[in-house]
């Protein structure tokens, strides 16, 4: 049996168009939500200066106005999703995308459905979608009517899934993890090298898509005519696999596996690889752009983005705050952070490149 390592959503997501990163040195903060969450996903923007968001541990949807500061809960949390459920409920808020229009597609990790909304908050109805390569749900969607997937059960293709009609093609292959042995009490299983280099694919609101390259670290893109433009490989510096790095890791788990009833003196042993990858994870933009976050030496050291443009080619750097994350992008060069306070929790930050 094979072991994943788990995926961090965020680098899937195709989101909206901004700026050149050529020569930028960092964030200016523009404002900041006044409250604060115990996790957040992903931001997509909205209209009139609204966002809108999940908080993936009290489980809500929330929609807020950065310039006011006023926050909504749209729809309602219930414990279990019944067969033909109205929109409006949701069990696990994990995951926002947005798609033609006004509309907003919100991924319920748990339901394993996605429900429609508009910018104003409104449930729409439940988005029907064809069910392929097992339950994973559909994370990934452009403006032109397809919901994207990677399928997990074979050699890692992304499958593109029309939404009207149902019919899935390939459009890209990412390359199948490194794998060890991990080890639970006394069964051994093959599990995904903890900091191995692993590929991500995003793609853009008009169909075009990209993967970044986890072994070669660069981005290649696939127009919406299917043909391909290689990026440019970019060396990087190979940071080592720490025992604080093991031991943090270690811990995450055991802390993960309580909810499952994991004895936390079980003996927990997974394989890591000697150095850390080029990035962590990647966010894309459709004028061409990608932003790849690089790996920390230190866990709570600054965030450190690479961009790459639309031809592969890297276009420079841009350092986050300390404590600030990416976690979208909007119009008129806006991006958006969550922002780590000092007592844990995170709120919402909108930021510009100075």
């Amino acid at each position: 049996m094979r072991l994943l390592a788990p995926i961090c959503p965020l680098a899937l997501l195709g989101l909206i168009a901004c700026t050149r990163a050529e020569s930028q040195s960092g964030l200016k903060l523009e404002s900041k939500l006044p409250v604060s969450f115990p996790q957040l996903s992903n931001v997509v923007e909205l209209g009139d200066g609204w966002i809108a968001f999940a908080d993936t541990k009290q489980k809500l949807f929330l929609r807020a106005d950065l310039r006011s500061g006023k926050l909504d809960t749209l729809g309602t949390h219930v414990d279990s999703i019944v067969p033909g459920a109205p929109p409006e409920q949701y069990k696990f808020p994990g995951w926002v995308a947005h798609l033609a229009g006004d509309t907003i597609a919100l991924v319920d990790f748990s339901a394993a459905r996605t429900t429609l909304w508009n910018e104003g908050g409104k449930a729409l109805g439940v988005l029907p979608i064809a069910q392929v390569a097992g339950n994973a749900p559909v994370l990934l969607y452009d403006t032109v009517g397809h919901g994207y997937k990677i399928d997990y059960q074979a050699v890692l293709p992304v499958l593109r899934i029309t939404l009207k009609t149902g019919a899935v093609d390939t459009v890209a292959n990412l390359t199948a993890p490194d794998y060890g042995d991990a080890t639970f009490g006394t069964e051994v299983q093959e599990a995904a090298k903890v900091f191995a280099p692993n590929d991500f694919f995003g793609v853009l609101p008009n169909g075009t898509a990209w993967v970044a390259r986890g072994h070669q670290n660069r981005v290649d893109w696939r127009a919406p005519d299917g043909t391909w433009k290689l990026g440019k490989t970019r060396d990087f510096p190979r940071l080592p696999v720490t025992q604080q790095d093991r031991d943090r890791v270690l811990a995450q788990v055991r802390e993960h596996g309580k909810q499952f009833g994991m004895p936390q003196d079980l003996h927990v042993e997974y394989p890591f690889a000697d150095t850390k990858p080029p990035f962590d994870f990647a966010l894309g933009r459709p004028n061409g752009e990608v932003w790849l976050q690089r790996p920390r030496a230190e866990e709570d050291a600054p965030l450190t983005y690479d961009v790459f443009d639309g031809k592969g080619v890297w276009q420079g750097e841009v350092p986050f705050p300390h404590g600030a994350a990416l976690a979208g992008f909007g119009a008129k060069s806006a991006i958006y952070g969550t922002i780590k306070g000092s007592d844990g929790q995170r709120t919402v930050g909108r930021y510009t490149l100075r």
